[in-house]
């Protein structure tokens, strides 16, 4: 028995995404979790209808932002080379990302399947096991550490945002990324 032909995806649908993408990461980030979505569909140049064509809820919508925001760290990191230290660079980059994104912390806390997270964290982990690899190599950073670490690591850099203001979240974000680079470093064992 054969399948269905499967419809090819119109441009302009391709295009609606991306822009709701676009215009949701810039809402969201400003006005957090509760701004209107007609203001994200307004800002995108589509209608509400479209905007729930391509995300059923604002959880949904969220959630896409956090992917396309990591799948392009993976892309940046890629592009950064075989250098050991680019783990470093990564974890400065999702830092500025988790910085930028606080607002849209609640939606990760908030997720009531967890199955809903499956493609957010592994796209993160997809994005750092290979510069965490080289770093370790390197004997940069410590031999222990897994892939699936970068979840934690990326919880502990959001973990201090609750609540606070733009240069408070900088501040945060700073002395987090400190202090978790320096327990990523290897240790000498005392004798």
């Amino acid at each position: 028995m054969s399948r269905p032909a499967l419809k090819p995806v119109r441009k302009d649908a391709v295009h609606n995404r991306a822009a709701l993408l676009e215009a949701a990461r810039a809402v969201l980030s400003e006005q957090g979790l509760d701004a209107p979505l007609d203001l994200i569909a307004e800002k995108a140049g589509v209608g509400r209808g479209t905007l729930y064509r391509h995300f059923a809820d604002r959880t949904e919508l969220a959630l896409a932002v956090l992917e396309a925001d990591v799948a392009d760290l993976g892309r940046r990191t890629v592009e950064q080379g075989d250098d050991p230290a680019v783990f470093f660079w990564f974890v400065d980059q999702l830092a500025q990302d988790m910085v930028r994104n606080a607002g849209l912390a609640g939606v990760v806390r908030n997720v009531r399947s967890p199955d809903a997270l499956t493609p957010l964290r592994q796209s993160l982990m997809r994005a750092g096991a290979a510069p965490l690899k080289r770093a370790q190599a390197a004997g940069l950073v410590r031999g222990d550490l897994r892939p699936m670490d970068i979840r934690l690591i990326a919880t502990l850099l959001g973990a201090g945002f609750q609540g606070a203001d733009a240069a408070e979240r900088q501040a945060v974000s700073l002395r987090t990324r400190a202090i978790i680079l320096d327990g990523l470093r290897p240790r000498t064992e005392a004798v």
